[in-house]
């Protein structure tokens, strides 16, 4: 089968001749249709994230149709339209029997720590992994169910969500998608901060009450509240000093850019009594945590990576329009010609908000 891989030389090749992976009588073939480039895919390559070793088929963002229904397998028919779950667990242990499958120790996850993820033509799952994407929403709708399952499994941790004024530092797909959410649970204000104008505007057209475009730390490329600038892009916009200046704390911040800065950020701004979200991975493998400042402040930590039991209902939200995700996917490439843009992003010479490889014409 066709495959794009991590080679040994840091870079991602394409490949006609990639082992296709093995059915067993209870798992289920897909072709992949459409797979999401994740800044973990991404990290993974640079060396920032060590989940795996390359030779290796990366993408656990994926979406596609049902090739292959292995013998004792119930439910499945060739041709379903499917979101596909990357997360395997064992079934048995006490995490997957309480919802927490991310967290088997015999599990892992197609892509990032176990082989065969959706950069491939073909990936092997469960039938519990499975989940019908309807008709009206495309493959690179489905494959975007990926990141909005971890997002709202963030959010459904927020206590008290509704009414709250809300930071999301970062606006990346995951600020987009946690910007979105936040307004669909409830919030009275939200703000999306970022350095780069392309996503705050896509933020603001999102839904974003409000967007701040903040400067860079001198030598860090990173964002943080001691770096605070007075920029303003378009009608309806804030500048960090704006922002902040003579006004109340937010009842909570989200920290969806990965950066160390963004975390300091989340716990100075946050009202005392208030909850910081943590989701994004800097890499750094340093302490980042003001840990006598969250006890001061008595402020609430949640984080997330998977929500396994929340699958269906990120489904209904993207179908019932209360989420707009095909609209976060800036750049749509075939597989075919992925290999120039894949490594144009690991080395940061080629930006994009989100890039989705797809099939031709699935898209």
């Amino acid at each position: 089968m066709r495959a794009i891989v991590w080679r040994e030389n840091g870079r991602l090749e394409r490949t006609d001749v990639w082992p296709e992976p093995a059915v067993g009588e209870r798992e289920v073939l897909v072709r992949v249709r459409a797979a999401g480039v994740c800044a973990t895919d991404l990290h993974m390559v640079s060396g920032r994230l060590r989940f795996a070793s390359p030779p290796w088929v990366l993408g656990h963002e994926l979406a596609g149709t049902v090739e292959r229904v292995g013998s004792e397998v119930a439910g499945w028919r060739v041709g379903d339209r499917v979101v596909v779950d990357p997360v395997v667990g064992c079934g048995q242990c006490p995490m997957c029997q309480s919802g927490r499958k991310h967290h088997c120790p015999a599990g892992g996850e197609l892509g990032t720590t176990l082989p065969g993820g959706g950069y491939g033509e073909f990936v092997v799952a469960r039938p519990g992994n499975l989940y019908r994407l309807p008709d009206t929403l495309t493959y690179a709708e489905g494959a975007m169910m990926e990141p909005l399952n971890c997002t709202l499994g963030a959010i459904e941790r927020v206590c008290g969500l509704a009414g709250s004024r809300v930071a999301v530092f970062g606006a990346g797909p995951a600020g987009l998608l946690f910007a979105q959410l936040a307004q669909a649970y409830g919030a009275s204000m939200v703000t999306a901060i970022d350095r780069r104008e392309e996503p705050l505007a896509l933020a603001r057209r999102l839904g974003a009450d409000e967007i701040a475009l903040a400067a860079a730390a001198a030598g860090t490329g990173t964002t943080g509240a001691e770096t605070i600038g007075a920029e303003t892009i378009g009608a309806g916009t804030t500048g960090m000093k704006e922002l902040f200046a003579g006004r109340p704390p937010f009842e909570v911040t989200i920290e969806a850019s990965g950066s160390e800065a963004g975390v300091r950020a989340c716990i100075e701004h946050v009202a005392p009594g208030g909850t910081v979200v943590l989701y994004g991975l800097h890499g750094a493998g340093v302490p980042t945590i003001d840990s006598d400042r969250i006890v001061a402040k008595d402020l609430t930590v949640v984080t997330c990576t998977s929500a396994p039991l929340l699958w269906e209902k990120g489904i209904r939200l993207v179908e019932a329009g209360k989420v707009n995700v095909r609209d976060i996917v800036s750049l749509r490439v075939p597989f075919g010609e992925a290999e120039e843009v894949l490594n144009g992003l690991v080395s940061g010479t080629r930006r994009t908000i989100k890039a989705m490889l797809t099939e031709e014409l699935t898209s």
